[in-house]
C-alpha cells in the first residue's frame, strides 16, 4: 500500500511539473514558430538590425571552440559582452528569446536558418569569407588523396548538394546509397552532430547532411568506407589531433590558426555572418494542449527520435551500473590497503583521492579519452565508464573510511581480545558496525554518478543528456525536450535508488534469518 501511495505521488509530481512547466514554455515560445512546419510563404520582415555599427554595445554569442571575437570586434566595435554556446540550438533560443542581440555563424547555417525560420534573419553586412574544410591531423599523407579526390569532383554536382542541404525541402534532404565495396578499407570519421544542415542527425539516429555527402562523394572516389560519429564542436580537434579519428568534420571554417592546428581539405567557399531576429516575429498559433501534442510528435515521434533517447537511457544505465560496481571494488580495495597502514601506499591512495577530488569531472574525462588513451582504439563509452568509476571510487574509499572511523575504537579491542585477527575483526566486527553508517551515503553518491554521467557527451558519448541535445538540434525547441530529459533522469534515479533500497533491504533480511538459524542451531 505503501509502495502505492508512492507512485501516486510520484505521478502527481510530473504531472504537476508538466502543468506549471509547459505554459511558462509556450509563453516564453509565443513568438518561436516550429522550423520544421513553419509556413515559408510568409512575408519575412527586415532584420532587426542591418549594420555593424547598430550592433555596437550589443550582446553577440558563438558556438564554444569558435575563435572569432576579434574579428567581430573588428567589425562592430564596443561589443557589450560575448557569450559561448555549446550547440546551436541553445544559441538560436537565446536569440529568439532575447537574451542576446546576434550570434555568430558561417554562411551554410545563416542560409538554412534564413529560409526556415521567418524569425531570424542574417545581417547584411559579412564579416569576412573563408572555406570550409575537412580536418586531418598534422602531417597525414592521406591528406593529399583526398584532396585530389575532391578536385575531381563535378563541381555542379557539389552546388546541387548546397542547395539541397540549405534549403527548406526536408523531403530531398537525403544521402545517396553507398554503392562501392570499400576495398581500399576504411576511415572514423568525427562530426559535431548538432550544425544542420552541415552535420546534424536525421531519420533513424543517421548522421546526415552536406558534409557527410561530398565526403561519401570523396570516398567512393577512393572507394573507402566512412565509419561517422557523432560529437560536441569543441571536440573535433582533439579528435583528430589525437589520432581518435582519421577526419574531422562540421561546418569547419578554415583560419590560419586551425591551420597551425591541423591540416585541411578546403571544399566549399564560406562567409562568417551574424544572425540577428526579424523586426516582426510571428506568433505561435497552436493552442496549450495542441502545443504539447505537437511538442511530443517533434521530441519523440518525428525521425524515430524515441530510437535516440532509448539510446541515451541505456548508455546511461551502463555506464553508471558499470563505474558503480568497479567504483566499490576500487573503493573497499583502498580500505583495505590503508588499513595495512604502509607509508608508502598511504600516500598514493591520498594523492589519488586528492586529485580525483581536485578535478572535475568532465576534465578527467577529457584527460582519460584524448592523453591517456588517445593512442587507444577504444570505445568512448569504456572511456567514460572508467573514469566514473575512478571517480566513484574516490567516493567510496572516503565514505567507508570515514564511517569505519567512526566506529568506536573498543569494538576493535573486545575483538582482539576475544581472539581475532585484526584482518577478521575488521571483517566480522568493525565492518559490519559501519555499514549502516556508509550504505545510505553510498546510495546518495551513486545518485550523484548517475547525474554526472550527463557530461559523456563531451567524449562522444551518445548519453541521455547528449540524446536531448541531438533531438533539440532538429526540433530547434528547448523546453519540450529539456523537461522530458528532466522528467526521465527524476524517473531513472527514482527507480535506480528504489532498486537498491529492495536488495539492501532483501540482504540484510537474509542475514538475520541466517542468524536465527545459527542461534537455534
Amino acid at each position: 500500500m505503501l509502495g502505492v501511495k508512492r507512485i501516486k505521488s510520484l505521478l502527481l509530481v510530473i504531472v504537476l511539473l508538466l502543468a506549471f512547466t509547459a505554459p511558462i514554455s509556450y509563453a516564453a515560445e509565443e513568438k518561436l514558430i516550429d522550423t520544421q512546419e513553419q509556413n515559408t510563404e510568409q512575408a519575412k520582415s527586415e532584420p532587426e538590425f542591418s549594420s555593424f555599427s547598430e550592433l555596437s554595445g550589443k550582446t553577440i554569442a558563438m558556438l564554444v571552440g569558435a575563435p572569432f571575437e576579434e574579428l567581430i570586434k573588428n567589425k562592430v566595435g564596443d561589443v557589450k559582452e560575448f557569450q559561448y554556446y555549446a550547440t546551436l540550438p541553445d544559441m538560436q533560443l537565446a536569440l529568439e528569446s532575447g537574451k542576446i542581440d546576434a550570434f555568430f555563424m558561417n554562411s551554410a547555417i545563416a542560409t538554412l536558418l534564413d529560409n526556415k525560420n521567418n524569425n531570424l534573419a542574417v545581417l547584411p553586412e559579412n564579416l569576412g569569407e573563408d572555406d570550409f574544410g575537412f580536418a586531418f591531423k598534422k602531417g597525414n599523407e592521406d591528406r593529399d588523396k583526398w584532396q585530389k579526390a575532391y578536385d575531381s569532383l563535378d563541381k555542379a554536382d557539389i552546388d546541387e548538394a548546397w542547395k539541397k542541404w540549405t534549403g527548406s525541402d526536408e523531403t530531398i534532404k537525403k544521402l545517396p546509397d553507398v554503392d562501392w565495396e570499400g576495398n581500399a578499407g576504411s576511415v572514423n570519421v568525427v562530426a559535431c552532430n548538432t550544425l544542420e544542415p552541415m552535420c546534424y542527425v536525421g531519420e533513424g539516429g543517421e548522421i546526415v547532411g552536406f558534409d557527410i555527402e561530398i565526403l561519401m562523394m570523396m570516398a567512393k572516389k577512393l572507394d573507402i568506407k566512412l565509419n561517422v560519429k557523432g560529437s560536441e564542436f569543441a571536440s573535433i580537434m582533439p579528435e583528430v589531433q589525437s589520432g581518435k579519428s582519421d577526419i574531422g568534420c562540421g561546418s569547419i571554417m578554415v583560419t590560419d590558426e586551425r591551420r597551425e592546428l591541423v591540416d585541411f581539405v578546403d571544399y566549399y567557399p564560406g562567409a562568417y555572418q551574424l544572425m540577428v531576429r526579424t523586426a516582426g516575429a510571428a506568433k505561435q498559433s497552436e493552442g496549450f494542449f495542441e502545443g504539447i501534442v505537437s511538442s511530443f510528435h517533434r521530441t519523440f515521434i518525428r525521425e524515430g527520435r524515441y530510437s535516440l533517447v532509448l539510446t541515451g537511457i541505456l548508455y546511461t544505465v551502463l555506464m553508471a551500473a558499470a563505474a558503480g560496481i568497479l567504483g566499490l571494488l576500487i573503493g573497499f580495495s583502498l580500505v583495505f590497503l590503508r588499513r595495512k597502514d604502509i607509508a608508502f601506499f598511504n600516500a598514493l591512495i591520498k594523492c589519488y583521492t586528492s586529485i580525483i577530488t581536485g578535478i572535475p569531472v568532465i576534465v578527467i574525462l577529457m584527460v582519460l579519452y584524448y592523453i591517456v588513451f588517445g593512442a587507444v582504439d577504444i570505445s568512448a563509452v569504456i572511456v567514460a565508464t572508467i573514469g566514473f568509476a575512478i571517480i566513484f571510487g574516490s567516493r567510496v574509499y572516503g565514505t567507508v573510511i570515514n564511517a569505519v572511523k567512526a566506529v568506536d575504537i573498543g569494538q576493535q579491542e573486545a575483538a582482539y581480545a576475544l581472539g581475532y585477527t585484526d584482518g577478521l575483526a575488521f571483517r566480522k566486527i568493525i565492518l559490519p558496525q559501519a555499514r549502516p553508517i556508509y550504505t545510505p551515503l553510498l546510495q546518495t553518491q551513486f545518485v550523484m554518478l548517475v547525474k554526472e554521467t550527463s557530461v559523456a557527451g563531451y567524449i562522444t558519448v551518445v548519453d541521455l543528456t547528449k540524446a536531448g541535445d541531438l533531438i533539440r538540434s532538429r526540433t530547434m525547441e528547448a523546453f519540450f525536450p529539456l523537461i522530458a530529459i528532466a522528467v526521465i533522469y527524476f524517473l531513472l534515479t527514482w527507480a535506480l535508488t528504489k532498486l537498491i533500497k529492495a536488495i539492501e533491504n532483501k540482504r540484510i533480511k537474509l542475514r538475520r534469518e541466517g542468524s536465527k538459524r545459527e542461534v537455534k542451531a
